[in-house]
């Protein structure tokens, strides 16, 4: 394992990534910092920022806040029944969390409404048969949690969520009508991001306090669609978070990915758990996976 963690730390040095740590359990067994202090202020995890939505979305349900995720989004949003497409309708909290609302992918950032813009797109595919990556889907949930609690998103997720994680040093950016951004728009430090990922490798618990069902990270990391991919093995996406699935080995695992090769690797049967934090372009976004990959084929080899 030593040799493999030597590997790793020269690829890491090699190209523009910040932060890699590893966690088995609650031990840390490898960590890189290229720049401790910089590693200690928050910077953004960009679509990180859906799997956290994703996970107080979940909370919502735990609570009994949202009784069916399958209830149409027409519930919250009037005014896609203004619109008069009968499609739109059909769109459910279920098809958010799983990116298969239909809904065109807008560029909404630079609008002075994103709700409107995102739900003002047209429909591209029947809600629920097609798996279309779009932030809007996400930005949607944000706009959710926030009507159903009377919070906004961030001061929901400080109360269930991010201080009971100790999570304190965190920016969380509003759209112009002061919904939290629900794809991109949280910002995280190194250590905060672990953190995140503990709880999901303790499937939900923090010490003893339960913060999420297990159940409900059981259906988020569940795969409903699947995609081929440049190794050999199977992509997925669950609730707002990717999976992998390997035909070489039975090492299969779950992640959250932001742009520029921000990731949380969650690897049960291993009991794994590996945060990377970089600034990437092109190409060498996944280079993150690539070598983690890489880590577990050697640690599996070893073996």
């Amino acid at each position: 394992m030593e040799k493999s963690f030597m590997e790793l730390e020269k690829k890491l040095k090699s190209i523009k990534i910040e932060a890699f740590v590893i966690h088995k359990g609650d031990t840390r067994i490898f960590e890189y910092l290229k720049n401790k202090k910089v590693a200690e202020k928050p910077a953004k995890v960009y679509s990180i920022t859906k799997s956290i939505v994703s996970l107080l979305i979940g909370i919502m349900v735990d609570k009994g806040m949202i009784k069916n995720i399958h209830e149409p989004i027409q519930n919250y949003f009037p005014e896609l029944d203004a619109l008069h497409d009968p499609q739109k309708r059909e769109i459910t909290i279920y098809h958010l969390l799983t990116m298969t609302s239909g809904l065109q992918a807008g560029q909404f950032q630079g609008s002075k409404n994103w709700i409107k813009f995102i739900v003002e797109q047209p429909i591209m595919h029947k809600p629920g048969s097609t798996f279309q990556y779009n932030s809007g889907d996400s930005h949607l949930l944000s706009a959710i949690i926030q009507k159903i609690s009377g919070l906004t998103t961030a001061a929901f997720a400080e109360k269930h969520l991010l201080h009971p994680l100790g999570i304190h040093k965190y920016i969380w950016v509003k759209d112009p009508q002061g919904i939290n951004g629900g794809g991109f728009s949280l910002s995280l430090n190194v250590e905060d991001m672990v953190k995140i990922g503990s709880l999901f490798l303790n499937e939900g618990r923090v010490n003893s306090k339960q913060i999420i069902s297990s159940n409900w990270l059981k259906q988020a990391k569940t795969p409903y669609q699947h995609f081929e991919t440049e190794r050999e093995g199977k992509a997925g996406y669950g609730y707002q978070l990717w999976t992998y699935e390997s035909t070489l080995h039975p090492i299969d695992y779950y992640y959250a990915n932001g742009l520029y090769g921000q990731y949380i690797f969650i690897v049960p049967k291993l009991n794994i758990m590996a945060v990377a934090k970089s600034y990437l372009q092109d190409d060498q976004q996944s280079a993150p996976r690539l070598f983690f990959d890489e880590l577990l084929d050697s640690w599996l080899n070893n073996d």
